[in-house]
């Protein structure tokens, strides 16, 4: 039964994030929950403070952002969910102007539960993938082919 709840709490922290209605974070979140990704500029923070400042961050860069739980994975207090994230970049993203175009990744994170809350998590997403198709980085089909 705790593995159902916490899976629902995984979900749950998506559906906030695409609402951009926050209220629910302090329900979902550790107070000094710790959120590692490699492309994450606010791992100073934790907790409720950090999923603000990067809800609002991804918000602001993608104003109609939507994702799809895809698969989730529960054993003990650990959840792994496959999500699909997509939006289109109308706002600022990692200091470049918006470009206006589609984009869809996939998200694989990994939380660790405690208390009924989120205590941790972990992501891995297609940074790249995603800077591709909004046009930030020359895709690979651009790439010049050997000689």
């Amino acid at each position: 039964m705790a593995e159902d709840q916490n899976k629902a709490v995984s979900r749950r922290i998506w559906e906030v994030f695409a609402s951009g209605n926050l209220d629910e974070l302090d329900e979902l979140v550790a107070p000094d929950a710790a959120y590692h990704d490699t492309q994450d500029p606010f791992g100073d923070q934790r907790g409720v403070q950090h999923m603000t400042s990067l809800i609002n961050m991804y918000r602001t860069s993608f104003s109609d952002m939507r994702f799809d739980v895809k698969l989730q994975v529960a054993e003990g207090d650990y959840v792994c969910s496959l999500i699909e994230a997509q939006g289109d970049n109308t706002g600022e993203i990692m200091g470049r102007p918006a470009t206006g175009r589609h984009a869809r990744v996939m998200i694989t994170i990994t939380d660790r539960h405690a208390d009924g809350k989120i205590a941790e998590s972990w992501a891995t997403w297609d940074t790249l993938g995603m800077l591709q198709q909004l046009g930030l980085v020359p895709s690979s089909a651009g790439a010049q082919q050997p000689a």
